[in-house]
């Protein structure tokens, strides 16, 4: 087991005395009224994470020119002294959890929303020569489109190249800004200046073709970031540290920022008088890949070599990003890769992080399935949620769900151990019901086992959950169906029924071919649930089974994923009927696998059932390793070796034939059809949960449980 001892040992910033090196990265939430100001929502989420141990918080992105420069109307302001009372709650209930807590000050710049839907000059150091164009249109639902478009309705915001006297307005007003986080109880201030914002854009070639002192070389370019720094540690007269976020490089972006002008620009600050420097990175924000390389990367510790020669470089703390887990945040800091570890949507799902470390039981720490659902939130305005966190964005009313005591506990029986039945008893069960759970198959997970091994990032919320149920001591049942005689057994107070969904056989001519499987039949074959359909299953795929059987999908997931790569019930060339989120996990799943992959589905979008930040990296991918996606498609017949397939082209329908060696059938769930018998067969009262009751994925089946358990009182 990782020793956290790097991780949880003390350090400081500047003059600020830090607990341990767990920094709560900044991440917009959209918690705030449309004032700016904040509000027990905003407070309450940050005191949840100052709760659950971290060292230092960093505010969401603060409007240090509220409204003006915003992103958003919810986001916190600090624009005026009026906004300080809420602060000063917040830093006090962050400080009585026993955090530091800074405030991250920024001017959005070309990508201020507010000021272009409020019809105001929109700052930026020049107008941009380049704009790239948005290539993820097609890949994005037409409601997706309607939704981005009301929140950055036009209302006359123009660019407006910056003046030098722009320029000083805007230093003073940062340095303004400063004074009042000081006067507000924040222990530091951090300067954002990267992805893109206002100051970023300066720094970058790509967006910075000014002649005068603020443009030209990389030292000029640095200018309205040192001025800035100067100013505000004027301001607050080095009563708290002040430091800077900046982007070591800004992918797939001609000239934009490279690693030698970021080095540069940190030398510049720190001679400045920042306390550290706080390295992420940028991309072209009209790039499906950029957006998940740079700001949100979707590989782990995408970054930590950049900040190893960053440290190397200054005298200052380095604060390492992007998708680190505790383990690897403790590696980097062993490594030299970093000073202090920033996480960010691991803290929106579990925010106890160093408090269970320090417990010395990271195995309950739930994990983050990076599937940016909570990324996803405000592009459209909304308030930030996660897919396996319940109460984010809504602490102050969730915030201890799992920590409280039922006043009446009762007896409760779970009928179906995937996730929605999982969490429903997970939460009772830590609320102090007596809960027994049945599980027909000799394992827990249902879905989530198949959807583990897919997608990798779901792995561990699946043993964390299993893992849970030991913890907590839920008397599993597994390999036993639930009937009336044992349940009623048990004199249950409540059942909640977790069965999951069904699946309907497609009725496409040649859906009963041997080669063609769907998509519970290959849940079945690779997880080693059941033998599935016998004729469909080759020798290969009986290994396959045999292997999933043995080995199971947690502490040797790797071994079984390499082994699924040789035998696999699929042949070389494969055709999936159905392009939702399942059949486009397979999709990544094979095509990792060497499989060459075609999808047919009938909708004009693939996966709309994803977070569209992640559904934008993954249909890229995708195409990039020579998958082809056909929408708009109607699957007409299945051959030995093809399906047939009509298009619309020009109002006139197509046809056309794809090869295939092996067809997955993606479609088809269904909402379980066998739910009315279960109050007869429970004897008491019943609560349906998850796929049971219609198609919800992991998100739905996960809140569908916590709901359930949170009635029981």
């Amino acid at each position: 087991m990782t020793n956290f001892s790097r991780l949880l040992s003390p350090t400081s910033i500047g003059s600020m005395e830090l607990r341990n090196r767990i920094v709560q990265a900044p991440m917009g939430v959209e918690m705030v009224e449309g004032d700016g100001l904040a509000n027990e929502a905003i407070i309450a989420y940050y005191e949840e994470r100052a709760r659950g141990g971290v060292g230092l918080v960093i505010t969401e992105t603060c409007a240090m020119d509220y409204p003006n420069g915003a992103n958003s109307r919810h986001q916190l302001g600090l624009s005026d002294d009026a906004f300080i009372p809420g602060m000063q709650e917040l830093t006090s209930r962050v400080h009585a959890q026993g955090a530091k807590i800074a405030v991250q000050l920024a001017h959005h710049g070309k990508v201020s929303r507010v000021d272009k839907k409020e019809g105001r000059d929109i700052l930026v150091p020049s107008i941009p020569e380049w704009h790239g164009s948005f290539t993820m249109i097609g890949d994005s639902t037409a409601e997706e489109l309607g939704w981005m478009a009301a929140v950055n309705g036009d209302g006359g915001g123009q660019l407006k190249e910056m003046t030098t006297d722009d320029i000083l307005e805007t230093v003073d007003k940062f340095a303004e800004a400063g004074r009042r986080a000081r006067d507000a109880g924040f222990d530091g201030v951090e300067i954002h200046a990267s992805h893109g914002y206002l100051i970023s854009a300066f720094l970058s070639k790509a967006w910075n073709t000014r002649t005068d002192e603020y443009g030209g070389s990389i030292e000029q370019r640095s200018r309205f970031l040192v001025e800035i720094i100067t100013a505000m540690r004027q301001r607050v007269n080095d009563e708290i540290p002040i430091w800077c976020r900046l982007d070591a490089v800004e992918y797939l972006t001609p000239q934009g920022i490279e690693f030698a002008d970021a080095r540069i620009t940190a030398r510049l600050a720190q001679q400045a008088g920042a306390a550290a420097i706080h390295l992420s990175a940028y991309g072209d924000g009209t790039s499906a890949s950029a957006f998940t390389l740079g700001t949100l990367p979707h590989t782990e510790a995408k970054h930590k070599l950049l900040s190893a020669r960053l440290k190397a470089d200054l005298d200052i703390p380095i604060i390492g990003v992007g998708r680190v887990k505790p383990e690897v945040g403790e590696q980097m800091l062993a490594d030299g890769h970093a000073d202090l570890i920033a996480m960010g949507r691991q803290l929106l799902a579990d925010p106890a992080i160093a408090n269970k470390l320090a417990a010395g039981a990271p195995e309950n720490i739930r994990p983050c399935i990076n599937c940016y659902v909570c990324v996803a939130s405000p592009f459209f305005d909304r308030r930030v949620h996660c897919a396996v966190n319940p109460a984010l964005g809504n602490e102050n009313e969730f915030g201890d769900a799992d920590r409280t005591t039922a006043a009446d506990p009762k007896r409760v029986v779970v009928v179906g151990g995937g996730p929605a039945g999982m969490e429903a008893a997970r939460v009772a069960a830590s609320r102090g019901h007596t809960v027994t759970l049945f599980e027909s198959s000799p394992q827990l997970g249902g879905a989530l086992r198949f959807a583990a091994l897919v997608y990798e990032p779901n792995r561990p919320l699946l043993a964390w959950l299993t893992n849970q149920m030991e913890v907590l001591g839920v008397d599993v049942r597994t390999g036993t169906a639930a009937n009336a005689e044992n349940i009623r057994a048990l004199s249950p107070d409540h059942v909640i029924v977790a069965i999951g969904g069904a699946r309907e056989r497609s009725a496409v001519p040649g859906a009963n071919l041997k080669h063609v499987v769907d998509g519970d039949d290959l849940r079945k074959i690779l997880t080693g649930a059941g033998d599935g359909d016998a004729s469909k299953v080759p020798l290969a795929g009986r290994l396959a089974a045999t292997a999933g059987r043995v080995l199971g999908l947690t502490a040797d997931a790797e071994r079984l994923a390499k082994l699924t790569e040789f035998y696999m019930p699929v042949g070389k060339e494969v055709a999936i009927v159905g392009g939702g989120l399942v059949g486009i996990e397979i999709a990544e799943f094979l095509v990792d696998r060497g499989r060459q992959v075609t999808v047919i589905d009938q909708g004009p979008t693939m996966a709309p059932e994803m977070a569209h930040p992640r559904r934008w990296r993954v249909l890229t991918d995708l195409r990039d390793h020579g998958a082809t996606l056909i929408n708009g498609a109607t699957v007409t017949r299945i051959d030995d070796d093809s399906v047939h397939y009509t298009t619309d082209v020009d109002g006139v329908p197509t046809a056309a034939t794809v090869a295939a060696q092996s067809v997955i059938i993606a479609t088809g769930l269904v909402a379980n059809p066998h739910l009315d018998a279960w109050e007869t067969i429970a004897g008491t009262d019943t609560t349906v949960v998850g796929d049971a009751s219609g198609i919800t994925y992991i998100e739905g089946a996960i809140y569908d449980g916590f709901n359930a358990a949170l009635a029981l009182g």
